[in-house]
């Protein structure tokens, strides 16, 4: 496929990262400072850096992205590398989708809280739709010449999100988080499966909020080596509703750990499980609201790197990743060289209750390579063999 000119880009990007502009952004170490303390820090610089990257997309990439960054860089000790961090995304691929995204990061707002906010648009030109359920076929055969887009759609977002963490004891942390999307999903040109399921367009606006428990124990959260991380929440949404309106609710619970078998190994594990109700639109389906970050489910370089973006679709998703991180080139802050070995497995409920099983499951394996410059940015490439035959994914940070 295209995987040796992107480890071209990515080795490019590494070069451009620890060079020119991020090369004078690396801060003289302060003391350390516990991470609650509230209040910006003046002894410390604000930097902006800016970048060019490769990224994936939804069934449509390489994406050919930019980033620009305006933040104030954390203490040497602190858990999170920035204390306040604007940060601008955009790209396109060259099929006609593109994005544009930009987000704030405070950690330290205030003492005990923390803030995050998002605002994005997004088209994604191929995107994925095979039907609902965790039997859905996928007979890429079929997609011939007279019916190229069978199992793709065309999906647009606009979207804007809040969410507010307070911790309230050691590592226990509530948050709650409001989001308002507006999407439109719309059929390409001659017959598909979405065409089949809701006509040419689909249009949906979803108003939601969700509040979860966090408990927090890594000991950083740009680059873990060690710790827990927990979350469960639930969720409530309305105003678009599904096909047949009204609203929806969800719970979900999610579970992250990482442990250093050696100084440079690190195995990391995640599970992850969601339950729907209600009726909820088309594109609640697509994601899991977690901390910070919501998932997209299932299939890609978010949850299963072995499945196409959106290819299994659910009012319940639960799916596991297991990967052992090994750093084979480390030059201490500048940046590092690791490589991946992975499973992903997973399924999705839909007409029955969510229920943790093994049966049904779809499972993928493979590695990769991670590249890491400075204290701001991680660039991977996976390939995964799996029941969607080779994929290669491309991402910025670790997959969890």
């Amino acid at each position: 496929m295209f995987a040796r000119p992107l480890v071209g880009t990515m080795l490019l990007t590494a070069l451009v990262l620890a060079s020119g502009p991020l090369a004078a952004q690396t801060p003289e170490p302060a003391p350390a400072v516990p991470a609650d303390t509230a209040g910006p820090a003046p002894d410390l610089p604000w930097l902006l850096s800016y970048f060019p990257y490769l990224s994936g997309s939804a069934n449509d990439g390489p994406a050919i992205a930019g980033r620009a960054r305006y933040w104030q860089p954390s203490v040497s000790e602190d858990r999170v590398t920035a204390r306040l961090a604007v940060t601008l995304d955009a790209g396109f691929t060259f099929r006609g989708s593109r994005f544009a995204i930009l987000s704030l990061d405070v950690p330290h707002v205030a003492r005990d809280w923390r803030v995050s906010a998002l605002v994005q648009a997004n088209r994604e030109s191929r995107f994925g739709y095979y039907g609902l359920g965790n039997a859905t076929p996928d007979d890429e055969s079929l997609a011939d010449s007279t019916q190229p887009y069978l199992y793709r759609s065309r999906r647009t977002r606009y979207e804007g999100r809040v969410e507010l963490t307070r911790r309230l004891a050691g590592p226990l942390s509530a948050a709650l988080a409001g989001d308002v999307t507006a999407a439109r999903f719309s059929a390409l040109d001659g017959p598909s499966r979405f065409a089949a399921d809701f006509g040419s367009t689909l249009r949906q606006t979803d108003v939601s909020a969700r509040l979860a428990l966090v408990v927090d124990t890594r000991d950083n959260e740009f680059n873990t080596q060690r710790g827990v991380l927990l979350e469960g929440g639930a969720q409530l949404g309305g105003g678009g509703g599904g096909p047949a309106g009204g609203g929806y609710h969800r719970l979900y619970a999610i579970l992250r750990g990482y442990y250093p078998v050696t100084p440079r190994t690190v195995v990391a594990a995640r599970l992850a499980g969601s339950g729907l109700g209600g009726s909820a639109p088309l594109n609640a389906l697509f994601s899991i609201p977690a901390w910070e970050q919501p998932i997209d489910v299932l299939g890609g370089s978010d949850s299963h790197r072995g499945l196409r973006t959106g290819r299994l679709v659910g009012t319940g998703v639960l799916f596991g990743n297991f990967e052992v991180r090994q750093e084979l080139v480390a030059i201490g802050g500048l940046g590092a060289l690791s490589v991946i070995a992975f499973v992903d497995a997973g399924r999705v409920f839909q007409g029955e209750n969510f229920r943790v099983t093994t049966s049904g499951l779809a499972v993928a394996g493979g590695g990769g390579v991670a590249v890491r410059a400075l204290q701001s940015t991680i660039i991977g490439i996976t390939a995964a063999q799996g029941p969607d035959g080779l994929r290669i994914n491309v991402r910025t940070g670790w997959m969890f």
